[in-house]
């Protein structure tokens, strides 16, 4: 089969599963399963998002040849796979274990920098498409359609980053809760937290699973898995291996797209400078970044669970998500990625409002990474993108607060899945 074979293979086979999925959520109370052609809102979400995944596709063929060339992101990946020496021992990484070991894992196995490029390509399109499975299974072909059309314009720079890995199985976990399998659940999102921190926001969603021997089941699953992780972690990386990750490499700079970063900027710009791999200006401290992130997390905590027990776990996501990083002292453009899900959520949930200003912090975010350079150079107009690109995670986290402190709690604590 040639290369644009497969492509339309992917394409029709990747339909077909959504459009099985769709059949799965259209089933009645009694288990009966409805022979049905599409409504005229799931025949838009499926051409949606076959037009979506048509996009998808040949830009992944183009993420593969930029991989081979240099990149300071890809670059760093290779030389935490193939550097000499312990982990966070004997050099510092910014990245939880699973990554760094999957980067040493597939260094090696790759052979050069080019195929290694190439093999975390292959690995991203495969998240890619894991998150729209996933979206598709736990709330049907309209939550994937409007994941893979807003990530569109950055679908490019997520192929040649890591952080659909993590997003995936975090996007997997939230539908197995979604379906009711509390234990998978936490399986995945003590995964994702192994590539990411950022996925343990969720594990409050186990509180509300149904029935005092899932919650306890699913509790004692995610204690077990985390343990094992944590375990590992020490094992490879000693104690100091976290605070690595919490404050990025010892970085003593606030990232230039970052919420302090960027009003820094609007003062002084003669401390810019290139420190733990991303361009950061002024002074900060470890401690520092590790309370900002505790500030963030509480709240993203809560709207995660409020979301959880008020059927708006879109809104939940996106506002949870959207605080964290708006507190952070490193904001890079790829970690809108953790966001983009959160909208098809939302969209299904009925808060079109939420998916909607979620779709726009995506693509406001696509502005920011194309005007970084001028960013560098201190251009007005790139600062001001940035400014309103920050502003908007506040709008996002503020409404998504309001509607889920308003909302009433659901009856029934267990996640309710629709029926049509």
């Amino acid at each position: 089969m040639g290369r644009y074979g497969a492509e339309a293979f992917m394409r029709v086979s990747l339909t077909s599963w959504l459009f099985r999925l769709q059949c799965y959520h259209s089933e009645s109370p009694s288990g009966m399963t409805f022979s049905v052609a599409l409504s005229k809102p799931g025949r838009l979400a499926s051409w949606l998002l076959w037009a979506s995944l048509a996009v998808h596709v040949p830009i992944a063929v183009v993420a593969v040849g930029k991989s081979k060339l240099p990149n300071a992101d890809l670059d760093n990946y290779y030389d935490i796979g193939t550097r000499a020496g312990r982990p966070y021992v004997d050099f510092p990484v910014e990245f939880p274990v699973a990554t760094a070991q999957t980067f040493r894992t597939l260094a090696p196995i790759a052979g050069d920098r080019e195929r290694f490029g190439v093999s975390l390509v292959i690995l991203s399109v495969a998240a890619d498409v894991a998150i729209a499975l996933a979206l598709g299974w736990g709330w049907g072909i309209e939550a994937a359609a409007c994941y893979a059309f807003i990530v569109i314009p950055l679908i490019e720079l997520f192929f040649l980053r890591m952080d659909l890995w993590p997003t995936a199985l975090a996007t997997f976990a939230a539908a197995a809760w979604r379906r009711e399998r509390p234990v998978l659940a936490a399986i995945g999102w003590v995964a994702g937290a192994a590539f990411k921190l950022w996925p343990l926001m969720f594990l409050p969603l186990l509180l509300v699973s149904s029935g005092a021997r899932r919650r306890i089941a699913s509790l004692a699953t995610a204690i077990a898995a985390g343990v094992m992780v944590l375990a590992g972690w020490l094992w490879v990386a000693g104690p100091s291996g976290l605070y690595q990750v919490l404050t990025f490499r010892g970085a003593r700079g606030w990232e230039i797209e970052s919420t302090v970063g960027a009003v820094w900027m609007l003062f002084e710009q003669t401390s810019m400078r290139v420190e733990s791999g991303a361009w950061r200006i002024g002074t900060t401290s470890g401690p520092i970044s590790i309370l900002l992130f505790v500030l963030g997390a509480i709240p993203c905590l809560w709207m995660i669970w409020r979301g959880g027990r008020t059927g708006h776990l879109g809104a939940g996501w996106a506002g949870g998500i959207s605080v964290l990083l708006f507190t952070s002292a490193l904001l890079s453009a790829q970690y809108s990625a953790w966001l983009a899900p959160a909208s098809g959520v939302a969209w299904v949930e009925k808060d079109r409002r939420t998916a909607v200003l979620t779709g726009l912090a995506v693509f406001l975010t696509n502005l920011v990474f194309k005007s970084f350079h001028p960013l560098v150079q201190g251009s007005p107009r790139a600062l001001t993108i940035v400014l309103a690109r920050n502003l908007l995670l506040a709008v996002v986290a503020f409404h998504a607060t309001r509607l889920l402190a308003q909302a009433p709690l659901m009856m029934d604590s267990a996640p309710v899945v629709p029926t049509r």
